[in-house]
This record gives C-alpha cells, sequence and structure tokens, in this order.
C-alpha cells in the first residue's frame, strides 16, 4: 500500500470523519447500501458520536482509509444479528478517485484481523447487490465463499439480488 494511505480504527475524535465519508457513500453510490443519504443527512451530531460509545465501542469497528490525512474510505464491522459467534462486514466505501488500487483489500484485512483478534466471532459475513462487480473481486480476493442469494427491496426502490457470503476464521 503506498505510504501516504493509511487505515486506522476509527474512535469519538473522528465521528466527523465518518460523518463525511458515511454521506459521500450514500450520495454518490445510493444503490449499493441499506440506508439512504435523505435519511442520514437529518441525523444530528449525537447520531455519529453514538458509533463509538457504549456497546458500539466494544462490538463494532468501523475503519477509515486515509490518504494524505484525509479521509477518502471506510469499512465497518459487527455482530451478524441472526448468526452466534459471527461477525457483519458493512459500509464499504473508497471515493471514487482512489478505486482500482487495491486498497478495499486492505479494509477487509482490517476488519477480519479486528475480528479474529477480538475472538468474539467464528465466521465473517459480506454482501453485494447484484451487479457490484468491484465488491465481488475483493470479497472473492480475501477468500470469502458464496453462501447465499436472496432477493431484497434496496432503499432505492429497486428489488434486487443480494449475494451474501462467508468466511470462517
Amino acid at each position: 500500500m503506498d505510504q501516504n494511505i493509511k487505515i486506522k480504527r476509527l474512535g469519538y475524535d473522528d465521528w466527523q470523519d465518518l460523518k463525511a465519508i458515511r454521506l459521500e457513500a450514500l450520495l454518490n453510490n445510493p444503490q449499493v447500501f441499506l440506508r439512504r443519504y435523505d435519511d442520514e443527512i437529518k441525523q444530528d451530531d449525537s447520531y455519529w458520536q453514538r458509533s463509538f460509545v457504549g456497546e458500539a465501542a466494544v462490538q463494532k469497528a468501523i475503519f477509515g482509509l486515509y490518504a494524505n490525512g484525509v479521509i477518502i474510505g471506510m469499512g465497518g464491522i459487527h455482530p451478524e444479528a441472526d448468526i452466534a459467534r459471527a461477525a457483519r462486514l458493512g459500509g464499504a466505501y473508497i471515493s471514487a478517485p482512489y478505486r482500482g488500487r487495491g486498497l478495499a483489500h486492505g479494509l477487509i484485512k482490517a476488519r477480519l484481523d479486528w475480528a479474529r483478534a477480538s475472538a468474539l466471532h467464528d465466521a465473517a459475513y459480506v454482501s453485494h447487490r447484484k451487479g457490484n462487480a468491484p465488491s465481488k473481486a475483493a470479497i472473492e480476493k480475501a477468500g470469502f465463499a458464496l453462501a447465499e442469494q436472496k432477493m431484497i427491496l434496496w432503499p432505492d426502490g429497486a428489488e434486487a439480488a443480494e449475494y451474501i457470503y462467508k468466511l470462517k476464521l
């Protein structure tokens, strides 16, 4: 990875970076996220700050991708709601000028390393919407295997397949 590119786990003091990159992601690529820009732009600062306090600080992690000290990407990991001892990777985004440089792999690795170190998880899951070829490529490169496909209604109103992948930790 380029020496000017850094990945770090975000903390409370980074909430403004999280807000900025998350809103950029939802605005620029609404078709691949399960939340809507119109909903998240209305959130007050405490909404973003809560990502780093209480149970959220222990049970999940959000990583920022930085170029020369400016946030250019993000990815999160949290407990999988329906599967014991499993984690779910989500919210991955990289600003358009930085795509195609292999940076997604670094974000995936950081999240998987955190899951392994936490000793709370035996498996990790990640998914993408049908047609998201870059996400599919990064997921498969990281060693995930397709586990399930299902049709869901995405926030943009389209019904499309969600491909869910699993990796044993």
